[in-house]
């Protein structure tokens, strides 16, 4: 018994010496550590808890532990100290008060010799840098759902792990639909498959992956994308999943797809501006030269058809050449002329009509001869060729009937009730009807929208009705669209009438040359020897004096020799050497007031303005009337006042 009294422990000493035991306990801690009672007083710290203090461990003991904060941090480590009381369970929390560091703080019951807890021991752990890694995670996270590109993560089977905001909205597909499934699930049929296997082979040597693929989205809808795959690697560069960037190219490819059909009609306008120069050479000489024989036959003598008609022949071919031109060439500045809509109308049918399918029938009603406007005819074939080519579309397969009616129309002081935007004034009505699908309603607004198109097979560009539009808004007109679905469409516009009479009709009687007759000299360079031929037979005709030189060094020679000879001079602009637009410049150093004509076969290469702005007192365009030539000729000496001025007869 006495020596189970003497191994029994001495309450009192065990008490004394509890303190110490736990200060070891503590210091062997990895995390900061203190004992403390209940009313915050320490009773043992380590070294690494009695540093956030900035304090010796031995001077943190002793010390209210509440005393070194504010009292917002106070009641919340004192309700934590309540709550472990309270429940004989661990309590923790997040604690910032120390700047620059977060702690997690860890509260445990520590029981008394009555079973009660007098004592707590508070462990602090350092959750800076797993704070700032999560906070990166939530900042890289909101990044990847609020970009506007669509991510998706695979893990290392290539299953879908994650798909952000923009993924979905592409696709259709939400996270809970896709994650877990395979890479493939997005690639259907045997094109789609042939890329995703080039996809995994580059992953598969290590190398990520860049390209344009298509891919199948939710509804069945194929979109275009450029993507890249790039493998994740962790550490020792183990693959822990890949990642994918996509970008929709779908509306990218349709633009791609518009400006290559705009560089096709550029090439196309250039390729046709040279066409029209050359071939307008060709039509020059034949449209002087039947002038020339025209003139030599009076009124009513049957030799005058022949050559009517070889002058009929020629304009056709003329206004054939302008339309092509029309197709490709962007016109830097209109040329309005009064015209009859009827006659444009129908050119632009002889040029349509082998185009259309055969099922549809087209009519052409004039109800009114009062259809003269002031346009630009290449503008008025525009408008006609995109009206007629939808209407055509929308018969597409089944055909149908195209009516074209030409009519008029007047707008009162108080306006128009079927076209409200139109000013008061007199118009020329164009109806364009067809017996097509018609036009949804919902698309009904937005049919005149830039690039906004119903064709699914990519034929149309969505610009057509914009282009009518525009037109019809620089001719100061108006518009007006009625459809139904199943009941065709039908086009109404009003163009303001003019007065003047049509330019087919502003010299019908045919000048004869007596009357063009004038006296001077006129020295003509062209490159071309029929023009040169059929200038001087023309000229020379109507009483002139003229010379020809087909090269502009030749003409420049021949007339620094004898300057006061010539009295006018007509220079073709394009010429191998010493071009049109130098010689004039040579020409009015040598004598300023000299008048010079510029012609040529391509309009796009001068205007009238053009030539005022090199020096040249006028502008013929290539083929020119030989009754205009002469015209000019009696107008540009008239009006310098020459003793040799051409005089009516």
């Amino acid at each position: 018994m006495k020596s189970m009294r003497r191994n029994r422990a001495d309450p009192l000493k065990a008490k004394r010496c509890a303190p110490d035991m736990a200060g070891v306990l503590l210091a062997a801690a990895p995390d900061q550590a203190l004992l403390m009672r209940l009313d915050g007083h320490v009773l043992v710290a380590n070294a690494a808890m009695a540093a956030l203090f900035r304090l010796p461990p031995e001077h943190l003991a002793g010390e209210c532990l509440y005393d070194f904060f504010p009292a917002e941090v106070v009641r919340k480590w004192a309700k934590a100290v309540r709550q472990v009381v309270e429940c004989g369970q661990p309590s923790h929390f997040e604690e910032s008060f120390f700047a620059g560091r977060d702690l997690e703080v860890r509260v445990h019951p520590v029981p008394g010799e009555d079973g009660g807890v007098d004592r707590v021991a508070v462990f602090c752990r350092d959750i800076t840098a797993q704070k700032a890694a999560e906070r990166e995670r939530t900042r890289l996270g909101s990044a990847l759902e609020q970009t506007a590109d669509p991510v998706i993560l695979y893990d290392e089977m290539m299953r879908v792990a994650y798909i952000n905001q923009a993924f979905e909205a592409m696709t259709g597909y939400s996270l809970h639909e896709v994650r877990g499934k395979p890479v493939a699930a997005f690639y259907v049929g045997p094109e789609q498959q042939a890329s995703l296997n080039q996809i995994i082979e580059a992953l598969a040597s290590g190398d990520a992956w860049t390209g344009k693929t298509c891919n199948t989205c939710k509804g069945g809808s194929v979109i275009c994308c450029h993507k890249t795959v790039s493998p994740i690697r962790g550490k020792g560069g183990l693959i822990l999943g890949y990642v994918s960037v996509w970008r929709d190219m779908t509306e990218l490819e349709g633009v791609e797809r518009q400006l290559r059909r705009a560089q096709k009609m550029e090439a196309l306008g250039t390729l046709a501006g040279g066409i029209a120069h050359d071939f307008n050479n060709i039509l020059s000489p034949i449209v002087l030269m039947a002038d020339i024989g025209l003139s030599q036959y009076a009124e009513g003598d049957p030799q005058r058809g022949a050559f009517e008609r070889i002058l009929k022949s020629a304009k056709r071919a003329e206004a054939l050449v302008r339309q092509i031109l029309s197709l490709g060439r962007r016109h830097e500045s209109e040329q309005p002329v009064p015209m009859r809509l009827s006659d444009t109308i129908l050119e632009c049918l002889t040029l349509l009509r082998p185009s259309l399918p055969s099922t549809i029938d087209i009519s052409l009603a004039a109800e009114t001869e009062r259809d003269v406007v002031l346009a630009d005819p290449a503008q008025v074939h525009q408008l006609l060729m995109n009206l007629c080519t939808n209407a055509a579309w929308a018969m597409r397969g089944t055909g149908g009937a195209l009516r074209i009616c030409v009519g008029e129309h007047e707008v009162g002081g108080r306006g128009d009730d079927e076209f409200p935007d139109a000013q008061p004034g007199s118009y020329t009505r164009l109806r364009v009807q067809d017996s097509g699908h018609g036009i949804a309603p919902e698309h009904l607004e937005r049919i005149f929208d830039p690039f906004f198109t119903t064709r699914t097979d990519s034929s149309g560009t969505g610009l057509g009705l914009a282009v009518v539009l525009n037109i019809i808004t620089r001719l100061r007109g108006s518009l007006r669209v009625q459809s139904d679905p199943g009941q065709g469409a039908c086009f109404e516009i009003l163009l303001p009438r003019s007065e003047l009479p049509p330019v087919g009709q502003q010299a019908q009687v045919q000048k004869s040359a007596q009357n063009l007759r004038g006296t001077g000299h006129v020295l003509v360079v062209d490159d071309e020897p029929d023009i040169l031929e059929a200038c001087v037979a023309g000229l020379t005709a109507c009483g002139y004096e003229v010379s020809a030189c087909l090269r502009g060094e030749e003409a420049l020679e021949l007339f620094r020799a004898s300057p006061g000879k010539f009295h006018v001079v007509l220079s073709d602009t394009t010429m191998p050497g010493l071009a049109g637009p130098a010689l004039v410049r040579e020409l009015l150093k040598i004598e300023p007031h000299l008048p010079v004509i510029l012609t040529t076969g391509h309009s796009d290469l001068v205007n009238r303005e053009k030539a005022w702005r090199l020096g040249a007192l006028e502008f013929l365009a290539k083929p020119f009337r030989m009754d205009e030539l002469a015209a000019l000729l009696r107008k540009l000496l008239a009006s310098k006042r020459h003793p040799l001025a051409a005089q009516e007869d």
